[in-house]
């Protein structure tokens, strides 16, 4: 079954209007996901696109791509964290003139039952993406009580992150916490802890995407992307980050202002040994994002939360960039932990 038929890019038309006119050159989807935006790119003259996706899933639909643009087109099964290496090993003669990262998860990802994804379906607590060290069932039962409380309220936002970090731990002293609906109804028993009749599933949501978060350590993938896109990109070239979650969204944010000399409200992550540093790098049109339109959203409701930004490279010069001016060092370390425990 082709992947057109589960999985709807989003706002692929804004981005098309950001990378028009499309220069002849290499361009990097670091999300093929269904490959959408990447049969787009091929389909304009001159063009070459290496596609990342750490999901060995969708290699099979990579080839069929591969059969139409057998000189144009390369798949590669790595994590885009390891962008700079990936370029590296291939010794191209000119740097991408445009990367793209769509930071969503795949409807078809979503919808399998067996990927553990959703709290809609009952399934096996994996929402592993792929080259993974870590699942979802390793998070709900080796945990502390106090790193799932922190993970819940600080990558999930949930007010009862407490409680639900409790009735976990609780819960899981009597047997394992294996399936997607298991754990979904821990959650709702705690949002019924007011409300007896409390019954909205999708309350669920935001639980089920902090440990999602967590598993495939996405904070730190999204930090070292967007480093290695920057230094790698060619003049001129443009970055395109499409996210679904305030933290992701808040790290391009800072990186861009930060590489763009932004100095209202940035120069404050910067140590002051660093802030005559000469990140001015990119080039930033609008500082605020584009939000996906209602039209987008009637038709694809998984689309609503969709922010998109994008930078073009205007320099090009070395730096010493560090983790810590991103000021989000909490969410890090959080990250860090639960995987080396």
């Amino acid at each position: 079954m082709s992947l057109e038929f589960k999985h709807i890019p989003v706002m692929s038309e804004d981005i098309d209007k950001i990378l028009a006119p499309y220069k002849s050159g290499i361009y990097i989807d670091c999300t093929f996901g269904g490959g959408s935006f990447t049969k787009k790119i091929l389909s304009e003259k001159n063009t070459r696109v290496i596609s990342i996706d750490r999901d060995d899933f969708v290699e099979s639909f990579s080839k069929e791509i591969k059969k139409n643009y057998r000189n144009r087109f390369e798949f590669i099964i790595d994590k885009f964290s390891n962008l700079e290496n990936i370029l590296k090993e291939r010794n191209l003669q000119n740097k991408p003139v445009a990367i793209i990262f769509d930071l969503g998860l795949s409807s078809f990802q979503i919808d399998n039952p067996e990927r553990g994804f959703s709290y809609r379906q009952d399934g096996l607590l994996k929402m592993t993406m792929g080259k993974n060290n870590i699942s979802a069932h390793d998070i709900v039962n080796k945990l502390n009580q106090k790193d799932l409380r922190n993970i819940f309220s600080l990558f999930g936002e949930d007010k009862d992150s407490g409680l639900i970090a409790k009735l976990i731990v609780q819960k899981r002293q009597d047997k394992e916490i294996s399936s997607t609906q298991e754990l979904a109804e821990i959650i709702l028993r705690a949002k019924r802890y007011k409300n007896s009749k409390y019954n909205k599933v999708d309350s669920c949501a935001k639980i089920f995407q902090a440990i999602r978060m967590i598993v495939n350590q996405e904070l730190s993938e999204l930090y070292k992307g967007l480093i290695s896109a920057i230094k790698n990109l060619s003049i001129h070239g443009k970055i395109v980050v499409i996210t679904f979650h305030s933290l992701e969204d808040k790290i391009v944010k800072k990186i861009f202002d930060i590489f763009s000399n932004k100095t209202k409200g940035t120069s404050r992550y910067l140590p002051e040994s660093n802030k005559n540093e000469n990140f001015n790098i990119l080039e930033i049109k609008d500082r605020k994002p584009i939000i996906v339109s209602k039209k987008e959203i009637n038709n694809n409701n998984r689309s609503r939360s969709a922010k998109l930004r994008s930078a073009i490279k205007i320099q090009d010069h070395s730096f010493e960039f560090k983790r810590s001016y991103l000021n989000l060092e909490k969410y890090f370390q959080i990250e860090e932990i639960c995987v080396n425990k």
